[in-house]
């Protein structure tokens, strides 16, 4: 039996509605969905960093590294720095994909032995950082148990930066 809703005004009078055609309504807002775009990678930060010993334990070149008191990359401009702090991080391409998708990529692509992510984890600060993207309000994602599974085994906290992006028609 296919059931309707069925409205009626203040006086109980039934109030019959016109059929609508969706090409003449306006569209004023979107709630809820997954993020429009993501990202995630792995990092690495120490005063005591060694790049060459988290690549040759983790299995993979990173996107970035350097050393405490290297001069390095600072941000997409050209300028170069040096700090007393290293980093090493790996991280993937921006895009649509789920983003446990990529952190199964991502974790798969390097080394599987506990034992090398333990020893990483207790000498330095690791997490897996998550970037999202969205272009219009109430986005989210959900992280799956095998995901967890994977971050807790190999020690690794979970950052999230969530990014909001104004098209340019909006005023």
């Amino acid at each position: 039996m296919e059931q309707s809703t069925r409205w009626f005004d203040e006086n109980g009078e039934e109030i019959i509605r016109e059929p609508v055609n969706p090409d003449e309504l306006e569209h004023i807002a979107e709630v809820g969905g997954e993020l429009e775009e993501s990202s995630v990678g792995i990092n690495f930060y120490s005063e005591q960093l060694n790049k060459d010993e988290i690549t040759q334990l983790i299995g993979a070149k990173p996107t970035k590294a350097w050393n405490p008191n290297e001069l390095h990359p600072m941000g997409n401009r050209g300028r170069t720095r040096m700090t007393n702090w290293g980093k090493w991080y790996l991280t993937t391409k921006r895009d649509e994909r789920d983003i446990n998708i990529k952190i199964h990529e991502l974790l798969n692509g390097l080394t599987p032995n506990l034992e090398h992510w333990n020893e990483l984890t207790s000498k330095y600060e690791a997490w897996m950082d998550v970037a999202g993207y969205m272009n219009n309000w109430n986005r989210g994602f959900k992280l799956t148990p095998e995901s967890m599974k994977m971050l807790s085994e190999r020690n690794l906290e979970v950052v999230f930066d969530i990014y909001y992006e104004e098209s340019d028609d909006e005023e």
